[in-house]
This record gives C-alpha cells, sequence and structure tokens, in this order.
C-alpha cells in the first residue's frame, strides 16, 4: 500500500509537470491593468488547490474524519511543485505585476520573452516598461533560490 501511494504521489508529481509545460505554451497575458491579477491569480490557486484536493482524495480523507498530520502534509507537495514552476518560469508573476495596458508579445532579444507592450505612449517609454517586465521575471525566479550561490544579491 506504502507503494502504491508512493508510486501515485509520483505520477501526480510527473502529471503536474506535464500541465506546467502545457500551460506555458498557451498562457497570453491579458494586458490590462483590471485583469492582470486576476487571471494570474487563478493559473496560481485553481490547480494547486486541485492538486491538493486530489491528494487528500487518493490517501483516502473525507470530509467527516480527519487526516493523520503525516497524510495531509505530505498532500501538499503536488501544489507546492505547481507554485515553483510558476515562479520560476516567470512570466505569470510578471502579467499579474504588469500595470500597464498593451498586447502580449514574444521579443526575440538575447532571450525570448513574452510581455505587455504598450499600446499608446506615456510618461514611460516602451524600453523603460520592457526593462521592468524583464525585472519582474528575475525577482520571480529569483525568490525560489537560496543565497548560497549568487552571493546574496538581490533584484532590484
Amino acid at each position: 500500500m506504502v507503494m502504491l501511494l508512493s508510486s501515485l504521489r509520483s505520477f501526480i508529481n510527473y502529471v503536474i509537470t506535464s500541465v506546467a509545460w502545457l500551460v506555458e505554451l498557451e498562457f497570453e497575458c491579458p494586458c490590462n491593468p483590471t485583469w492582470n491579477g486576476v487571471f494570474s491569480s487563478a493559473f496560481f490557486i485553481i490547480p494547486a488547490v486541485m492538486a491538493f484536493t486530489l491528494m487528500l482524495i487518493i490517501q483516502g480523507c473525507r470530509c467527516d474524519m480527519w487526516c493523520r498530520k503525516p497524510v495531509t502534509l505530505s498532500s501538499f507537495v503536488p501544489a507546492i511543485v505547481w507554485l515553483i514552476l510558476l515562479f520560476l518560469d516567470g512570466q505569470y508573476f510578471a502579467c499579474a505585476m504588469t500595470d500597464w495596458e498593451g498586447r502580449f508579445v514574444l521579443v526575440d532579444k538575447a532571450a525570448p520573452q513574452k510581455w505587455c507592450e504598450p499600446i499608446s505612449e506615456g510618461d514611460v517609454t516602451p524600453q523603460e516598461l520592457m526593462l521592468r517586465s524583464q525585472q519582474l521575471f528575475v525577482f520571480s525566479q529569483r525568490k525560489l533560490r537560496t543565497r548560497g550561490g549568487d552571493g546574496g544579491c538581490r533584484c532590484s
């Protein structure tokens, strides 16, 4: 039984990783300050809650009984893996933090990146907004790293 649960956990983690890869191919930020946070939050919250719930069901927990702590804590693993994958990707966090209107485009400079290119010129130039978008990508990815490899540097 323990080996079956271990195999099932591995399978669930594989499925979550595969889904993250598929979602990456189809994600398009709405580039609307009103909807960016809501849209990106749905990508963080809904799959994580579903993975947690699925793990509780697989481990035999029901609403009418209290589960043991090790079973409940291990149910968080797929949800945490999902959140780590989204932060490492960077574009979900960058989309959520984008506060200008634009269109979602691919930029081929240096490393390919998708960002919300502004529709109209405002007080800030498109180059400054692109730099801010790139900083959001880096910030999202660096949040998960330990300080060991980068000397404790922080993105400014």
